[in-house]
């Protein structure tokens, strides 16, 4: 499918995008409206989708809730599964529901993800391309994020925006093997296009045979549907076979086989890219093992639900799906255990194991992790209210009360983030038996919006025993 300007729609539809592009910074919830019922007829219209995530984005606050950080975090790889099946199924359909997600939280970053394989199966790249970077723009301390973003760039020949996105995250992580190396190509690639053919570096210097070369630079800018994937590994497996000791071409395979799902197969030139020497102490493949070890998990977990959901009385598939749960969980704990203990001071690890940790009702375990993980600025906020919400289920109220202050002291406005604060503060005092404290809390946020969870009961409570 070919992406379409507005200039190509009906003209009354031309003239509600105007409507709506004035009204992005003034009434985002009109234009929000307007841009996403046209988005929905008109799925190939780019410039239309990217107004209608100027609006959404201009509706959102400014961080989204702990609890949804944490809801995305927990769900992300699961739900990653499920879509690839869906976009596999109908990808105009799976392209529908993640603006679906979307609508409902612009910065979810399955619906970013979903939104990228659906236009990739329908081979809108630049569509593609945009729903990669919004991704990024969501998850930006997620290198992978960055990588994914900076291929498709290179496929695409946008070298300049590549860089771009590599500078950006080789300053979060200056150790990024694969990062740099994906920045040494987009500088190669660049200096190939203004003409620069002498270049030490160059991509067409890296391999032996001219004709390859050309081969794999015009696979590489093949449209990125299924057809064009397949393309662009059989031209990799040719690179392999002439040169089997370079690790960028693994790296290559191991992307674009899972990009297609294929994790079996992206697994299997993974573990050759670790044995060699270059791959043995390489701690981005590593973390990319473990996620793809995770996504086999995940989708062997998806499927085991489809055939509970179609037997749902069966309480052999009931027993089989917890236990692949528990598996998972284990997992994730372990690997996540071992990144502590090897990465003593990345304390975004020790923020994900307390995370794992809570979840897991290991109370004591977990406050150690979010005690330590507070030091990084990165996780301080967030580590702090799950320090908090920890306190509370250990039944100190009046330790959770200081983490609870703290952050709420740091967080100026009023968005989700400082709400679900006052709540949680205004519940530790009422757990004191401090109902004044609390009241107080629970009127700041009443003020600021009287839907938010239950705090109209709250209120409407306090005022009724008052008055009677």
């Amino acid at each position: 499918m070919k992406e379409i300007p507005p200039s190509q729609l009906d003209p009354r539809l031309q003239k509600q995008i105007e409507n709506a592009r004035k009204a992005v910074k003034q009434n985002p919830s009109y234009a929000t409206d307007i841009l996403a019922s046209i988005v929905a007829r008109n799925i190939a219209c780019l410039e239309v989708r990217q107004l209608l995530r100027q609006a959404q984005l201009a509706l959102a606050p400014a961080k989204p809730s702990a609890l949804r950080q944490l809801l995305n975090k927990v769900t992300r790889i699961p739900a990653a599964i499920g879509m690839a099946a869906k976009v596999a199924k109908n990808p105009k359909q799976a392209l529908l529901a993640a603006e679906e997600l979307l609508a409902r939280d612009v910065s979810n970053p399955v619906g970013h993800r979903m939104l990228g394989l659906a236009a990739t199966a329908l081979g809108m790249s630049a569509t593609a391309n945009f729903a990669y970077a919004g991704l990024l723009h969501v998850e930006p301390q997620d290198s992978e994020n960055a990588k994914l973003l900076m291929r498709l760039y290179l496929e695409s020949g946008q070298n300049q925006a590549a860089l771009k996105v590599g500078d950006d995250a080789c300053r979060v992580h200056p150790s990024d093997r694969e990062l740099q190396n994906l920045i040494k190509q987009a500088a190669v690639e660049q200096s190939i296009n203004k003409g620069k053919w002498e270049a030490d570096e160059s991509f067409r210097d890296k391999l032996k045979d001219e004709a390859q070369s050309q081969q794999l630079e015009q696979a590489g800018r093949a449209k990125t549907g299924e057809s064009g994937l397949r393309e662009i590994i059989a031209a990799g497996l040719k690179a392999v076979a002439a040169e089997p000791e370079n690790i960028n071409y693994y790296r290559d395979l191991v992307s674009n086989y899972r990009k297609l799902g294929e994790l079996d197969q992206a697994l299997q030139w993974l573990g050759q890219a670790r044995q060699m020497d270059s791959g043995k102490a390489d701690v981005s493949l590593e973390r990319l093992e473990v996620s793809l070890k995770r996504e086999v998990m995940a989708q062997s977990i998806q499927a085991k639900q489809q055939a509970l959901a179609d037997d749902p009385h069966s309480e052999v598939l009931q027993a089989e799906l917890e236990d692949l749960c528990a598996k998972e969980r284990s997992f994730h704990l372990e690997q996540t255990q071992d990144l502590v203990q090897r990465y003593p001071n990345e304390f975004s690890y020790r923020y994900e194991l307390g995370q794992l940790y809570f979840a897991a009702g290991e109370v004591d375990e977990a406050i150690k992790q979010l005690q330590l993980a507070q030091r990084s600025p990165k996780v301080r906020v967030d580590a702090l209210i799950l320090l908090g919400k920890t306190y509370m289920r250990k039944g100190f109220a009046d330790l959770a009360i200081e983490q609870f202050n703290t952050v709420k002291s740091e967080i100026t406005g009023m968005n989700d983030l400082k709400k679900d604060i006052l709540y949680q503060l205004g519940s530790a005092y009422q757990q004191q038996g401090k109902s004044e404290q609390a009241i107080a809390e629970f009127k700041l946020l009443y003020a600021a919006d009287i839907g938010f969870r239950d705090v109209a009961d709250k209120i409407d409570a306090f005022y009724a025993a008052k008055n009677s």
